[in-house]
């Protein structure tokens, strides 16, 4: 029990640590309101022009498809991570518990062929985005892209079991680590901040 106490501190402490971090960055360009400094968010003359010939702001419908197909793709798998977290930390009784496990696995049977189908969809929407809009003033869009392309890939392996067995057992831990798709969430997020 105590172990389960300094594991569930530790988790909260790094999930305040990272939405802080988000916090702060964020915040200071929302601060911004009043454009007294906008030299230093947005430069003139910062977007790149795209591989497509024309220097535009981005392709925002591409990039909002990309966001929301995401989130999607992976609702089940929140889900479950939050069915068995619950299970395990929240006090309740076996017939809840046996209910919420029964849905868990009824979800997963039927949601994660959405997980499978939709991700690499969502790599090619935001690899279209990304060439259809890049921009000086920051990288981090670019490396939430490496860390998707990366998830994806890793997804792949695993699923179809592309690497040697006991390789297999290492790339899935990765790709379920949910600090992983945080990170990668934060990074996104924080980058087209930045960028808009």
């Amino acid at each position: 029990m105590r172990r389960n106490r300094i594991k569930i501190t530790r988790i909260g402490l790094v999930m305040i640590g990272l939405i802080a971090v988000c916090f702060f960055f964020t915040s200071t360009g929302q601060a911004d309101d009043h454009r007294k400094g906008k030299g230093w968010f947005e430069r003139e003359g910062h977007h790149r022009p795209s591989l497509f010939g024309k220097d535009d702001e981005g392709n925002e419908t591409a990039g909002q498809m990309a966001a929301w197909l995401l989130v999607a793709a992976n609702l089940p798998v929140v889900m479950s991570v939050l069915i068995k977290w619950t299970n395990k930390v929240v006090p309740m009784g076996n017939g809840l518990k046996d209910v919420m496990a029964r849905f868990n696995r009824f979800q997963k049977k039927h949601l994660m062929r959405l997980h499978y189908l939709i991700n690499p969809l969502v790599l090619g929407i935001a690899l279209w985005h990304w060439l259809s809009s890049r921009c000086r003033s920051t990288a981090l869009p670019e490396w939430g892209l490496v860390m998707m392309v990366a998830l994806i890939a890793l997804g792949l392996i695993v699923k179809y079991r592309l690497c040697p067995k006991p390789l297999l057992k290492s790339v899935y831990r990765i790709h379920t680590q949910p600090l992983v798709l945080v990170a990668m969430v934060m990074v996104l997020t924080i980058g087209h901040l930045i960028v808009d």
